[in-house]
């Protein structure tokens, strides 16, 4: 039986662990509406950014295969 976290934000979608594929940086993101959090950080709907404007800081494609499941399936 797999236990996860329902989103703050959108109170719909799951929060899933994450790695950045070219930074190795690993982060929580929901699955459904692409809020992200920190790992180790309080899960808020005040505190939180979104997957796209990380991955631009970054300078990595949005909407390109840059991240990796680190849970599994």
């Amino acid at each position: 039986m797999s236990v996860y976290i329902i989103c703050p934000m959108c109170e719909q979608g799951r929060v899933v662990t994450y790695r950045v594929k070219a930074t190795g940086e690993v982060l929580q993101c929901c699955d459904e509406c692409d809020s992200t959090w920190d790992v180790g950080a309080e899960l808020s709907a005040t505190e939180f950014g979104f997957i796209e404007d990380f991955l631009r800081e970054r300078g990595l494609d949005p909407f390109g295969d840059e991240l990796e499941n680190v849970e599994g399936p």
